[in-house]
């Protein structure tokens, strides 16, 4: 039987978050967080393979440099990773970019239906991108980091619990 948004909140709101487990790494079941997923999202007029590509792009503000990243040039995450080490940055880039990083996460789980079901299923997990190549930024290594990539994704997941709430509040 397939889930919906309202059962799935259900569901996973009976559980107590003292029994969740934290997911520690965005791979096999769980790789549809990470930003290398293949998931096309349409972001800031252009369509992109992924969340990688999308995020790259937005390093530049000259538009032939993002087309280069879009779903027509670009198919693989670590194409888009390796070209965007070659961009001159935004001179606001390091102002903008985790913003830009929600943005493009959000626009993932709200163009695919099928993934924010997954994302709520999640329910209270902690979600930490544990990582092998020292990106303490994004994610963590050897359990320590900022973990910016697995906060946004907690907060996208709460705001949509809360829609949750909120339409389950009008039914009633």
């Amino acid at each position: 039987m397939k889930q919906t948004l309202s059962t799935i909140y259900t569901e996973s709101s009976k559980i107590s978050p003292a029994v969740q487990e934290a997911i520690t790494e965005f791979r096999g079941d769980f790789f549809f967080l990470s930003n290398f997923y293949y998931a096309p999202i349409t972001y800031m007029g252009q369509r992109y393979a992924n969340n990688e590509a999308a995020f790259q792009a937005q390093k530049t503000r000259t538009p032939n440099k993002r087309r280069e990243f879009t779903i027509q040039n670009l198919q693989h995450p670590r194409d888009a990773q390796r070209l965007g080490r070659h961009l001159q940055l935004r001179e606001d880039w390091e102002e903008i970019k985790l913003e830009q990083m929600y943005n493009i996460c959000m626009a993932k789980f709200f163009q695919h239906p099928d993934l924010r079901e997954k994302l709520l299923q999640t329910c209270c997990c902690p979600l930490f991108e544990e990582n092998t190549w020292g990106d303490r930024y994004w994610g963590t290594v050897n359990g320590y980091g900022e973990n910016h990539l697995g906060i946004i994704l907690m907060d996208i997941r709460a705001k949509l619990q809360n829609e949750l709430v909120y339409h389950a509040d009008m039914i009633v």
